[in-house]
């Protein structure tokens, strides 16, 4: 599975999809084996859509070394800025500690439990943080979508 922290988080998420759970479970330790396998595949396919995408990044970010580099498309650099500014800005606007918290989870790759540590908060707050942070970014992508 990877580092200790990893296997917090999976613990952490299958706790919470337990607890959202209703309704009777036929086979309890089937259920929540399959529950933990979903949840540590997730984390993969997003920590490869993270390697996808920080490669990206990287290869458009990095100057050329040779010069044989063909330059990204003008327009996508300048949504991609306009994109990263927006998010700036909402982040901005959603203030401490929710923008701090986001920024250390989802950029700094810290788990939950160690910034609620160091923030002397309990997990649920770094939570509650975290979806706020959350809606508000999917506002911005409603609002791009229209």
């Amino acid at each position: 599975m990877g580092a200790t922290g990893d296997a917090e988080d999976v613990l952490q998420d299958v706790w919470l999809r337990l607890r959202s759970q209703s309704g009777p479970i036929a086979n309890p330790e089937a259920y929540l084996h399959r529950m933990a396998y979903t949840v540590m595949l997730d984390r993969r396919r997003g920590e490869r859509r993270s390697a996808a995408r920080d490669g990206a990044w990287s290869s458009h970010a990095m100057p050329p070394e040779r010069g044989d580099a063909i330059d990204a498309d003008a327009e996508r650099q300048v949504i991609a800025r306009e994109t990263l500014l927006a998010v700036a800005a909402r982040l901005e606007a959603l203030g401490d500690p929710a923008a701090v918290i986001f920024r250390r989870h989802r950029i700094g790759g810290e788990t939950q439990r160690a910034i609620a540590v160091d923030l002397g908060m309990g997990l649920s707050t770094v939570e509650k943080h975290l979806r706020r942070a959350y809606a508000v970014l999917l506002d911005l992508e409603d609002d791009h979508e229209a």
